[in-house]
């Protein structure tokens, strides 16, 4: 493997600036002191530093207000989203460590004072990779293994500092103002995606992302046009048009490199989620990297394998695949069901969209089937991506179902179920009534539910399940952006 500074054939491509490296930032963080020693961002000052003078990209999450998910900004003062980004660039910082026999690398992604998360606390003790080194290490490998020069190593690094720049409202300001009104999104990705394409925009607010080589601009770009979003994929979360900008996708990105790239950056992205002025270090989680690399690799072969697939059939027999490993019992009842291809790709999605929103912990798949086929035909349409108007992805869907079910995960009546997807229905229904007057049909509306899990989080053991979630959704109100392309649940006093 070792360090390899040579041109690869994406840099022959075009002018880039030859030699670059990640290495000297790596350093710099190792200068630090690490994890344990230094966790905070005022005792990785030169690291910062070096980092902010190296991407002016960076400047823009510091500026202005910055939407942290749909229809939340972040606090005046608390640059959240930088400090999400850094730890982004730890954790790739900290793969390429690993990857060259450094030690440093699995330290930075799991020692430390990580409260439940730390290595000797719970789940952490089960979960954080420092207690699986091995597959840490076998990620790292993998993943370097995609990465066939120093520049490529660069060129992910480019990546990582961009990746959430649309969050910015500045940002989607300077682009949403170039673009005709019906292509108007707040969509962070979609911005992206738009400035990427767009050489002046790029030019003036992502200096650095064009330096890079044609081909290498090119490969980013594809990976954000297409608006897909990985970890919501096995949770059952994304709406079925999610799809579309992957099928949609010119099939040399599926071998190239670059939809690899984009979704190794999810895995990256999430790692530094939890990361502040406090903790500047990401997080490895066996079920995120593990995970995720199999789900990225499953689904990348299911593209190749299946090229003129539907975006139905490919949500369906991905989700398949876990549905069977969990409900063994009932698998082949519900395959026989699914002979017919209306109910696959119609209740049997359905069927298979809310277990995942469980993480296929709920036991009772029978009566899911039994509701979706008589009284919550309504939520078909929605999980089936056949509605009037935008499709509808549910933000926080999975922790909202999962915790809103309660302890009854067992549920032999189906009583708690019933009255969760009643729950599901309402809120729906609440955010349709608002997409009356949508510019189109044609795209994914994501409403943020995390004030219910913030009221059902609140309720600790107290909380009743679907019953209690069935009340509390009552006279909800939904508080969408000017585009209607996002929205906020608003709970009743």
């Amino acid at each position: 493997m070792g360090n390899n500074t040579s041109v690869c054939s994406s840099c022959k491509q075009g002018q880039v600036q030859p030699g670059k490296s990640i290495r000297p930032f790596l350093d710099a963080l190792k200068l630090g002191g690490g994890v344990i020693v230094s966790p905070k961002a005022a005792q990785n000052k030169g690291f910062l530093d070096q980092l902010d003078d190296s991407f002016p990209e960076l400047a823009i999450y510091r500026q202005g207000r910055i939407q942290t998910s749909p229809g939340v900004e972040e606090i005046d003062g608390s640059p959240t989203e930088y400090y999400r980004t850094v730890g982004a660039i730890v954790a790739l910082l900290a793969c390429y460590a690993s990857a060259h026999g450094d030690d440093f690398g699995i330290e930075c992604a799991s020692a430390g004072e990580r409260g439940p998360m730390s290595m000797d606390k719970v789940p952490g003790k089960f979960i954080n990779m420092g207690n699986k080194k091995d597959d840490y290490l076998e990620f790292c490998r993998k993943f370097a293994s995609h990465m066939t020069c120093e520049d490529d190593w660069w060129g992910m690094l480019v990546f990582l500092v961009v990746h959430d720049i649309g969050k910015s409202d500045g940002f989607r300001k300077v682009v949403n103002d170039n673009l005709p009104q019906h292509m108007r999104s707040d969509d962070h990705d979609r911005a992206l995606a738009h400035a990427l394409a767009d050489p002046d925009i790029r030019r003036a607010l992502l200096p650095t992302v064009s330096k890079l080589a044609p081909a290498r601009q090119e490969s980013i770009k594809a990976g954000f046009s297409t608006n897909f979003q990985l970890p919501q994929l096995g949770q059952g979360e994304i709406a079925c048009i999610n799809f579309r900008g992957l099928l949609d996708m010119d099939r040399k990105f599926l071998s190239n490199g670059a939809l690899h790239y984009y979704f190794y950056h999810s895995i990256f992205d999430i790692a530094g989620a939890g990361c502040n002025e406090n903790f500047i270090f990401p997080l490895a989680l066996a079920p995120v990297y593990m995970g995720f690399t199999a789900a990225m690799d499953d689904l990348i072969t299911k593209l190749i394998e299946s090229p003129k697939i539907d975006e139905r059939t490919l949500y369906f027999n991905f989700l398949y695949s876990s549905f069977k490993k969990s409900y063994p019992e009932f698998e082949t009842k519900f395959t026989t069901m699914c002979q017919s291809q209306v109910f696959c790709h119609e209740t049997g999605l359905a069927v298979l969209r809310v277990l995942a929103l469980t993480r296929n912990t709920y036991m009772n798949a029978e009566k899911v089937v039994e509701l979706l086929l008589d009284s919550m035909q309504h939520l078909v349409q929605e999980f089936a991506g056949s509605p009037v108007g935008p499709q509808i992805m549910l933000y926080y869907g999975p922790d909202l179902l999962r915790m809103g079910l309660g302890e009854d995960l067992k549920d032999e009546s189906g009583e708690n179920m019933t009255k969760a997807l009643e729950a599901l229905d309402v809120i729906y229904r609440a955010a349709r009534r608002t997409l009356t007057l949508a510019k189109s049909g044609d795209y994914q509306y994501q409403l943020n539910v995390s004030p219910l899990v913030t009221a059902i989080k609140k309720a600790g053991k107290d909380w009743k399940g679907g019953a209690q979630l069935l009340q509390v959704v009552q006279g909800i109100k939904i508080k969408n952006n000017d585009l209607n392309t996002e929205g906020i649940i608003e709970l009743k006093a």
